[in-house]
């Protein structure tokens, strides 16, 4: 036969069947036009120069993982339900007198015009879709817009031969299936039915164990580090359990509704059920793929919309709540010899003076148009301490990811002269007492949970005192472990119990932790120096703080410090403006990667009802033509199909619902630490996400149940 006859056939084959293949084309062109935008957001050079762009790549990476993988899922659900559908048009081919090399040359070229259709649209609105993400991310890293296309052969080709490749192995895949059937088969494929699926018992209680596993693992999550294996734990656990129980669970529900009399003997439900149950084989794993991408696209939607809305607030509560604009460490570590040198058992710590360092910050900021206006020196100390029987000692914070020893808090001590600073307090501490206020969430009343007398290491006892007003210190990390900070009399008191805590870790030559000094700086001209502090070309971070360094080292230099000596934490300089810039690279990355990951999401979820829907009113059409003739009128007929859909389209949506506020608790552990504790803020986003995510749901339900409806009648 001629290849001119087979072309002729695959192309008016195509467009008989525009309802399946139309979707088809549409979805294909979407992945592809999203996979080239995220490989060439990741490779883009340009990007990676302007301010916060330093995350764009690592967090791209991710969403290229994510998106091929979903890829090769909706080609081969795609490809499986093109199969499905025209199989008996396949069959009737073989009948005529084609052989099954002549029908695999057909199916051949449909898929290659499908695929050439769909990378060819995908490729060009990749192209224009990135420069719109361009324009995007500039707005939301708040950048200038970067002008020109940006287009490279090497992630077109790339882009294509991913795509070709999977659209290759799902064809190979329709041929070994072709070849494997007889003509009579592929003709009766299609009409036939499901039978009525057993109660499977034992993966019901797969299912109840492994949800319940992963919802007890969710709502206990300890703290904040703990939370990160915890909701990889849990979200592993409700997966298996979402598509155990759709496919068991259902299935024991609609025979329990059935054995209802009251319920199942009416003329509606009856039907209702009947329909479900016979089909609920082929529902479930559709229906619970529906649940867990719609699962997906609020907790992306919601987590990254609150980062991104928070930055302001979570800087302002770094700095001291917006009462300073840059942070300045005074402290250096010196004669720290090598790792190898397992002679060295000393090292020194020392301060540069106050009015050296102010002297420093002056003239680096003065180059930009800014000056000092306050100058607070605050000194604190921050470990993890196990109390037992009221004493402390360190535990090592590398051992976070594990469980923690009984008793273990994160605090951090300052003296009551700088406390009453920041705070703008008059609280009076008696000698040995210690004031305490709780500055986490899962921290409770240190009161109940130690005894009245403490101590550190074998140092003097301190008594527990009063609760004081909230403090405004940021944990460095977040530990297995509540937060406290605690309040000491004197500064004295502060070196002691620095002293009696390093005493005791003697033996740990890299254990050195000792009081900080911190200068928090409030600058008149932080719009100008913000302006004007340009990102150094060769570091990708602000000038500034490199021009700071630079003046230590040279004050460090004239200091005799002996041959060994080299730098440790000598020049910490964190800005308000850096700060926000990271933040808003990291936070702006993950809101764009939501929003691209949740529009996969959602055509993936259109995509799964709109075949399904095809797929069940073909299966339906019979059924329901039969009710007619046997007296049901039209509008009872259209009555128990809306109750069948309704059922089908709105429980996926309800266990999403059920699954985010069960992660509720876990997710905002998570947030805590990427720096944001605001709750109601996360709540808020949440509820938005859900409400909007249910309308878009409402429409796609609209849309799709249009086409049921036409098929049906």
């Amino acid at each position: 036969m001629k290849l001119g006859l087979f072309l002729r056939l695959a192309w008016s084959n195509i467009k008989k069947n525009h309802q399946l293949y139309v979707p088809h084309i549409l979805a294909g062109t979407g992945l592809t036009a999203i996979f080239y935008v995220m490989l060439t957001l990741a490779n883009d050079d340009r990007l990676k120069k302007i301010k916060g762009g330093y995350a764009i790549p690592s967090i791209m990476s991710i969403g290229i993982a994510v998106v091929a993988i979903l890829s090769v899922i909706l080609v081969f659900f795609t490809n499986s339900f093109l199969m499905k559908q025209r199989t008996r048009e396949y069959g009737m081919y073989n009948v005529l007198g084609m052989e099954k090399r002549h029908v695999g040359c057909i199916m051949f070229l449909e898929n290659a015009i499908s695929t050439v259709i769909l990378l060819v649209a995908g490729i060009l609105g990749g192209v224009l879709m990135y420069k719109l993400c361009c324009l995007f991310i500039c707005k939301m890293l708040e950048v200038k817009t970067i002008l020109g296309f940006y287009v490279k052969l090497e992630f077109v080709l790339k882009t294509v031969g991913a795509f070709a490749a999977m659209y290759l192995v799902a064809f190979i895949w329709n041929c070994i299936r072709l070849a494997r059937l007889r003509p009579v088969e592929l003709l009766a494929s299609s009409g036939v039915g499901e039978k009525e699926p057993k109660t499977k018992w034992i993966l019901l209680i797969i299912g109840l164990l492994t949800l319940g596993s992963g919802y007890a693992i969710a709502l206990t999550s300890e703290s904040p580090i703990k939370a990160i294996p915890d909701f990889f734990k849990a979200v592993i656990l409700v997966i298996i359990g979402t598509y155990a129980l759709f496919l068991a669970g259902s299935v024991a529900f609609l025979k329990l509704l059935r054995r209802n009399k009251n319920f199942y003997y009416r003329k509606k439900n009856m039907i209702a059920v009947s329909d479900l149950l016979y089909r609920m084989k082929q529902n479930a794993a559709g229906l619970a793929s529906i649940a867990i991408l719609a699962t997906g696209v609020i907790v992306m939607i919601s987590t990254t919309v609150c980062l991104y809305m928070g930055i302001d607030a979570t800087v302002k509560n770094y700095f001291l709540e917006g009462e300073a604009d840059m942070i300045v460490d005074g402290k250096y570590i010196y004669n720290i010899p090598s790792e190898d040198d397992e002679d060295s058992t000393e090292r020194h710590i020392d301060f540069i003076p106050e009015e050296q360092v102010r002297r420093m910050t002056e003239e680096v900021v003065g180059k930009y148009g800014a000056k000092v206006v306050s100058f607070q020196l605050v000194r604190s100390l921050t470990d993890a301490l196990c109390f037992t029987d009221g004493r402390a000692s360190v535990v090592n914070a590398n051992s976070s990811f594990t469980t923690l020893p009984k008793g273990t808090i994160e605090v951090v001590i300052i003296p009551l002269e700088d406390y009453n600073r920041i705070c703008k307090d008059s609280l009076v501490l008696q000698d040995n007492e210690i004031g305490w206020v709780a500055l986490s969430d899962d921290a409770g009343d240190l009161s109940k949970e130690l005894p009245s007398e403490i101590r550190f290491a074998d140092g003097p006892k301190y008594r527990l005192g009063p609760e004081v007003k909230h403090l405004p210190l940021m944990r460095n990390e977040a530990l297995s472990a509540g937060y406290y900070g605690l309040v000491v009399p004197t500064m004295e008191d502060l070196d002691k119990i620095s002293e009696d805590l390093y005493r005791e870790k003697a033996g740990d030559f890299w254990y050195y932790n000792f009081p900080n000094r911190k200068y928090y700086v409030r600058l008149d001209g932080v719009k100008e120096i913000n302006e004007r502090d340009e990102l150094d070309p060769e570091w990708g971070t602000r000038k500034s703080g490199y021009e700071y360094r630079e003046l230590v080292l040279a004050y460090l230099d004239t200091l005799d410090l002996g041959k060994a000596s080299s730098y440790w934490d000598s020049c910490i300089w964190d800005t308000s403006w850096s700060l926000k810039d990271e933040l808003l690279g990291m936070y702006g990355s993950l809101f764009f990667l939501g929003i691209l990951l949740s529009f996969v999401f959602l055509f993936a979820t259109a995509l799964i009802i709109y075949y399904k829907q095809i797929s069940e009113g073909y299966d339906d059409r019979g059924r329901f033509q039969i009710l007619l003739k046997v007296g049901m009128t039209q509008k009872e007929t259209k009555g128990t199909i809306r109750r069948q859909i309704v059922i089908v389209f709105f429980l996926p949506l309800v266990t999403a619902v059920i699954h985010m506020v069960v992660a509720y608790p876990v997710i905002r552990k998570l947030l805590m630490l990427l720096m944001m504790p605001n709750d109601k803020l996360f709540l808020l986003c949440t509820a938005a996400t859900v409400v909007a995510f249910a309308f878009i749901y409402m429409v796609i339900y609209r849309l799709t149940a249009r086409t049921y409806y036409r098929i049906v009648r």
